[in-house]
């Protein structure tokens, strides 16, 4: 298994991070490793609701079929997705009050028959440059 985690504060309180997070429309501003959506997007996520997205990840291209799990606002969107050679991912983005502004977490985890061995510790540092460069992208969005 590949597991990332990465955790930046920002100025924006909460509510206003978690319209970003939550707004999957506009995931090509931020995401890295977003190429676009294969379906429509829910525009205010809820568990249960579903798309598909394709992603690059160390240059491969992939379709991965999301589902909501959790879309607690102001806090936390949790995503469950299934991609090609049974890969599974797992997207949490937590948004914590810290002071006047948030501290936001993006925690990514893949899993699957195909990620065993080195190749485990070759998506997980890219999957960690990719969560740490979307995270900048994301406060830098903010303001």
């Amino acid at each position: 298994m590949a597991k990332v985690s990465v955790t930046q504060e920002t100025a924006a309180p909460p509510e206003r991070a978690w319209e970003l997070a939550s707004n999957l429309s506009r995931y090509g501003e931020w995401l890295t490793m977003h190429e676009g959506y294969t379906t429509d997007v829910p525009s205010d996520p809820k568990p249960g609701d579903t798309y598909k997205q394709k992603v690059k990840l160390m240059g491969m291209p992939a379709e991965i079929a999301w589902r909501v799990v959790t879309a607690d606002a102001p806090s936390r969107l949790e995503l469950a997705g299934d991609g090609p050679m049974n890969v599974k991912a797992n997207n949490r983005t937590t948004i914590e009050p810290a002071g006047t502004g948030s501290r936001i977490t993006f925690e990514r985890e893949f899993n699957g028959p195909a990620l065993t061995g080195p190749m485990a510790g070759m998506v997980e540092k890219q999957a960690g440059s990719a969560a740490k460069e979307s995270l900048a992208k994301f406060v830098a969005l903010l303001g």
